[in-house]
């Protein structure tokens, strides 16, 4: 499909998606389910007040370091273990038991740690990116072909050269899709994080506009998420696209 094709079905899958929240909202009643023009009003009101910006731009840093050290964490680990047969055999046991622990029920632990704080915040997104690119990772180290390896070692490649034009290429594509999984689930870490304690943010706000019955305020908390999560997932493909080795 060509990109004008593309363009249009997603203005076409908009437009139904928009139509169908405010069919429910007038079935349903405001309460229920805002209209999506009561929910566009408040986030201009919020933006032209300033605190819209202040919360997205919170939420935004969070995310941001939260990823990136979990990625760098995940992929690091995932190279580790492959570097390593031995490490590898003993450590999988630990791994494979540490995730499956939803990250979520670390908040508490978290919590009675590092405080009420960033840092547990942080460490909450961290983990639940770190796991996911570890997975894909480690898949990834897996396809590199050893017969290339072995190839390029006889015609005297260095062991830099073979990371960089062997290794690298083909786990990079592994990396990405395990950026691309992790990211709803990194937002969502972020949301709840702020719900319990922050003083910004956008699950702060939710978590405020719960509090008060604010049906309106919720709403424009998950348009402002979900619209986070896209904006993330767009400059990710744009990332894709700008490394020479790496193809959708």
């Amino acid at each position: 499909m060509s990109g004008r094709g593309r363009l249009t079905a997603r203005l076409l899958g908009l437009a139904a998606f928009v139509l169908v929240w405010e069919c429910a909202s007038r079935a349903l009643g405001a309460y229920w389910v805002p209209g999506v023009g009561q929910v566009a009003a408040r986030i201009q009101g919020d933006w032209v007040a300033g605190r819209l910006l202040a919360d997205v731009a919170s939420t935004s840093v969070l995310l941001a370091a939260g990823t990136a050290l979990g990625a760098l964490a995940g992929a690091g680990l995932a190279v580790l273990l492959r570097l390593s047969a031995r490490a590898d055999a003993a450590a999988q046991p630990f791994v494979t038991a540490v995730m499956s622990i939803p990250k979520l029920g670390l908040v508490p632990l978290l919590v009675l740690w590092f405080g009420t704080g960033w840092m547990p915040k942080l460490l909450l997104v961290a983990l639940t990116v770190l796991f996911i690119v570890f997975s894909l990772t480690y898949a990834g180290l897996a396809t590199v072909d050893a017969r290339l390896l072995m190839t390029a070692r006889v015609f005297g490649a260095t062991q830099g050269q073979l990371t960089r034009h062997v290794v690298v290429p083909s786990v990079l594509p592994f990396v990405f899709t395990g950026l691309q999984v992790a990211l709803p689930w990194a937002v969502s870490a972020a949301l709840v994080g702020e719900y319990l304690a922050a003083k910004r943010g956008i699950g702060h706000g939710i978590e405020a506009a719960r509090q008060l019955g604010d049906t309106v305020g919720v709403y424009q908390g998950i348009v402002l998420a979900t619209a986070l999560v896209l904006l993330c997932s767009g400059l990710l493909r744009g990332l894709r696209r700008l490394l020479p080795d790496i193809h959708p």
